[in-house]
């Protein structure tokens, strides 16, 4: 369905700006503190007890001074923390409907691929059963041209039938994938059912081995992608799909 292309104009939303003012008096002289706290540390010189327990002291003022000028960033912190968030949570509802609007998309564009590759499997079908029915028809050929004494025309048949019925076990019908420019598919499998009551014991412990049940599922689908698809254990029903990929 051909869709009108109409000129997309940005408008500026205003936000909340997160505005770093210029440091205050009170951080001036935090800054002046903690640069010669940080002069004295490199000065210290423990040569008795008694400059040993200087030392913790002194480690201890660090501690101090350390909770205080986290106390006096905290609520800058807290505030762009707040700003942070409602500039996220305004982005996440801006976004919702696009991200709305695209799986609807995939879900139809994957519907349109699926119903292509099942149209190409039941006409792969249909061709075998030709085959099949055109292999049956030579061997009748065959049997009454031999019936008939004419060996020649019979061995014509009987070689005509030996290759449809191979045929009817090789034929394919390779049909276009749909293709559009920003869009690709990816084959992938989807879990109809588990039922670990069926699978087999073996199969089962290399399955749930040292994993939890709440990944079993999990590994069972990666297992399967792992054997694009040829995985066969009882207990396990699942089916081909596509995973639909839009790009800028």
């Amino acid at each position: 369905m051909d869709m009108p292309l109409t000129e997309t104009k940005v408008a500026t939303v205003p936000v909340a700006a997160i505005v770093i003012d210029e440091p205050v008096e009170e951080e001036k002289a935090l800054t002046t503190q903690v640069t010669e706290i940080e002069q004295r540390a490199s000065d210290f010189i423990i040569e008795t007890d008694a400059d040993y327990q200087d030392a913790a002291d002194f480690g201890r003022m660090l501690k101090q001074k350390s909770a205080e000028v986290k106390e006096f960033f905290k609520p800058m912190k807290d505030n762009a923390h707040k700003a942070h968030k409602a500039i996220c949570d305004r982005e996440s509802a801006m976004l919702k409907p696009l991200t709305n609007a695209e799986k609807i998309l995939k879900q139809s564009m994957t519907a349109y691929h699926m119903e292509q590759e099942r149209k190409r499997r039941e006409a792969e079908e249909a061709a075998r059963r030709a085959a099949a029915a055109e292999a049956e028809r030579k061997l009748k050929e065959a049997a009454e041209a031999e019936a008939a004494g004419k060996q020649e025309e019979a061995e014509a048949a009987m070689n005509e039938a030996i290759l449809m019925d191979e045929a009817k076990n090789t034929v394919t019908i390779a049909a276009p994938t749909p293709k559009a420019n920003g869009a690709s598919t990816k084959k992938d499998w989807v879990l109809k059912s588990v039922d670990i009551s069926k699978i087999p014991h073996e199969d089962l412990i290399a399955i749930v081995s040292g994993i939890k049940a709440d990944y079993v599922n999990a590994v069972i689908l990666g297992m399967i992608r792992a054997s694009k698809g040829t995985l066969s254990i009882p207990g396990i029903v699942y089916e081909e799909t596509v995973q639909m990929i839009l790009r800028r």
